[in-house]
C-alpha cells in the first residue's frame, strides 16, 4: 500500500481536528433543518388525505362523478332570469309590456261646467274632473303604461278659458290625468297652436309638474329633438313614443319645430315628416326601447273608416319597418283596427272624455275606443318583440245622465252607461267598424274587465335560463 506523505498526514489531521472542533453548530443545524422537513411532510401528508377523501384521484373527480360531470360542474351557475310579465293577462314571453291608449281629451264648455267648484280659483280646486274619469282607473290598472291625448292647450290656473274654435281649457285636467293614472301624453293635435308658444309652454309645464312623460309640442328645439322614452314601471321593458299631426288648423307656429307634423303627401314636407318620425324612432332604440309606437292626429271628423291620408300615412311609416304599432286620433270616432305589413294600426279611438253633440250625424262623437297593446318579446334583445294581442273596450261619453267614462262592453263592468238597448246598439255598431278592415280575432279581442278581475294576481317569478 502507497503511503501518504508525511504533509498530506499533517494537513489531514488538522482538518479532523478543525472538524471536531465544529460538530456542535452543525449538529444543530441538522436537527433544525430535519424538523422543518419533518413539519413540511406531514403538512403534505394531511392535505393529501384530505384531497383523497373527496377525490377519487388526483385529477379531481369526486366520488360517484365522471370528469365530463365535473367538468360542467365547475361552469359558471347560470343566473336566473326574473320574468315581467306585466298588468296583462297571459304573456306570452318573458318579458311583455301593455301599452294602455284611448283617443281625445275634448273639453267644451258644456262639459267642464258639469264640475266646477269656483273657476277663477288659482290653487287647483276650480275644478275637480276625477269623477268624470274614475271608471277609467282599473283598466289602466290592468295595463302597464298609458297614455293619453291632449287634443287642447291648457289656460292659467284661474282662467280665462275658452272652447271652440280656439281652445284654452281648465288645467286641473292635467290634475286628474295624474290621478287616473296616465304615464304619458301626446300633444301634437291640430289645436296645438291655438294660444301660440305661451300655450304649449304652459300645458309642458303643467304636465312635467304632474310627473306626467309628454311629447308632441314643445317648448324649444332641443325638447324637439329627443324622442320620449317611458320605462315600464311594471320592468317589462321601454317604449318610444312619437307623434305627428296632418294639420294645425291653417295656423302657422313661429318655429316648425313647436310641434310634431305629418303633412300629407304632395306637402312639400311630407318626406321630411316621415324622416323626422323615422330617426326618433331609431334614436329610441339607441336609448333602449325595445319597441316604438307613433301616435297619428287626424282631421277629417266622424267617419267610421280610415280617410285617405290615414290609410297612405300609416302604411308609408309601415313599410319603414320603424314602429312596432300605429295609433289615431282626431276624428272623434271609433275607426278600424288593421294589420298591414306587420304592423298593427289602430286608425281611430274616438273620444275619451267630451261633450255630447246632439248634431244628426255627429251621434258618434259620443263614443270612443281604448285599447290595451301587449308587447311581447325579451327585455334588452332586439329582434324578439311583437304585438301578441289588442284589447279593445268600447266606451261612453256618458253614464246614466252624467258626464263619466263609461265603458259599454258586452261583461258591463259598471253597469249600462245609457240604458241595456241604446248599450247593446253602439256596442255591437263599434264591434262591427273594428273588425271591418279584417283584424285577426285571434288578436284583437273586446276587453272583458271582469273576467280578468276575478284572476289571482300572478307573481313574478324567476325563470331559469335554458
Amino acid at each position: 500500500m502507497r503511503h501518504q506523505p508525511r504533509h498530506d498526514m499533517k494537513h489531514a489531521a488538522h482538518h479532523s481536528a478543525h472538524a471536531r472542533a465544529d460538530a456542535p453548530g452543525v449538529s444543530a443545524r441538522l436537527v433544525t433543518a430535519s424538523s422543518i422537513v419533518l413539519l413540511a411532510l406531514a403538512v403534505a401528508c394531511v392535505a393529501l388525505f384530505l384531497g383523497f377523501s373527496n377525490h377519487d384521484s388526483a385529477f379531481g373527480v369526486r366520488s360517484g362523478e365522471t370528469n365530463e360531470a365535473t367538468a360542467i360542474n365547475r361552469k359558471a351557475t347560470p343566473k336566473p332570469v326574473t320574468v315581467h310579465h306585466g298588468n296583462s293577462p297571459d304573456c306570452p314571453d318573458s318579458d311583455c309590456i301593455a301599452l294602455f291608449v284611448n283617443g281625445d281629451l275634448l273639453f267644451h264648455e258644456g262639459l267642464w261646467e258639469h264640475f266646477q267648484n269656483n273657476p277663477s280659483a288659482t290653487d287647483g280646486t276650480a275644478f275637480n274632473f276625477d269623477p268624470l274619469f274614475a271608471n277609467m282607473k282599473p283598466y289602466i290598472q290592468h295595463s302597464d303604461i298609458a297614455v293619453c291625448e291632449f287634443e287642447t292647450p291648457v289656460a292659467q290656473r284661474g282662467g280665462p278659458y275658452t272652447a271652440y274654435p280656439v281652445f284654452n281649457i281648465p288645467p286641473e285636467v292635467v290634475d286628474a290625468a295624474q290621478h287616473v293614472g296616465y304615464n304619458a301624453c301626446t300633444h301634437g293635435t291640430n289645436h296645438s297652436w291655438d294660444q301660440g308658444a305661451a300655450g304649449i309652454d304652459r300645458l309642458w309645464d303643467d304636465l312635467d309638474q304632474a310627473g306626467i312623460a309628454q311629447t308632441g309640442s314643445y317648448k324649444t328645439e332641443a325638447d324637439s329633438m329627443k324622442p320620449l322614452v317611458i320605462d315600464s314601471p311594471t320592468g317589462g321593458g321601454k317604449m318610444g313614443l312619437v307623434t305627428g299631426t296632418v294639420s294645425l288648423n291653417a295656423m302657422t307656429p313661429d318655429y316648425d319645430w313647436r310641434v310634431d307634423r305629418l303633412r300629407e303627401d304632395g306637402d312639400p314636407h311630407h318626406d321630411s315628416d316621415i324622416q323626422r318620425a323615422v330617426t326618433k324612432a331609431h334614436e329610441a332604440r339607441k336609448q333602449g326601447a325595445d319597441v316604438v309606437a307613433i301616435a297619428m292626429h287626424s282631421l277629417q271628423e266622424y267617419l267610421t273608416k280610415a280617410d285617405s291620408w290615414q290609410v297612405s300615412e300609416a302604411h308609408e311609416l309601415a313599410d319603414t319597418g320603424a314602429f312596432d304599432v300605429i295609433y289615431g286620433a282626431g276624428c272623434h270616432c271609433a275607426q278600424p283596427i288593421e294589420y298591414y305589413h306587420n304592423t298593427w294600426i289602430v286608425y281611430g279611438l274616438g273620444n275619451a272624455v267630451t261633450v255630447t253633440s246632439y248634431i244628426p250625424g255627429n251621434e258618434v262623437n259620443n263614443q270612443g275606443v281604448s285599447a290595451r297593446i301587449q308587447f311581447a318579446g325579451k327585455r334588452g334583445k332586439p329582434g324578439t318583440w311583437r304585438v301578441s294581442r289588442i284589447d279593445w273596450v268600447p266606451t261612453a261619453n256618458m253614464q246614466q245622465g252624467q258626464y263619466r267614462w263609461c265603458p259599454i262592453a258586452n261583461d258591463h263592468p259598471d253597469g249600462t252607461c245609457w240604458d241595456q238597448a241604446t248599450d247593446a246598439k253602439q256596442e255591437q255598431r263599434i264591434n262591427n267598424v273594428i273588425y271591418s278592415m279584417g283584424a285577426d280575432s285571434n288578436v284583437v279581442h273586446e276587453w272583458r274587465l271582469t273576467d280578468e278581475q276575478q284572476q289571482p294576481q300572478k307573481p313574478q317569478k324567476p325563470q331559469q335560463k335554458r
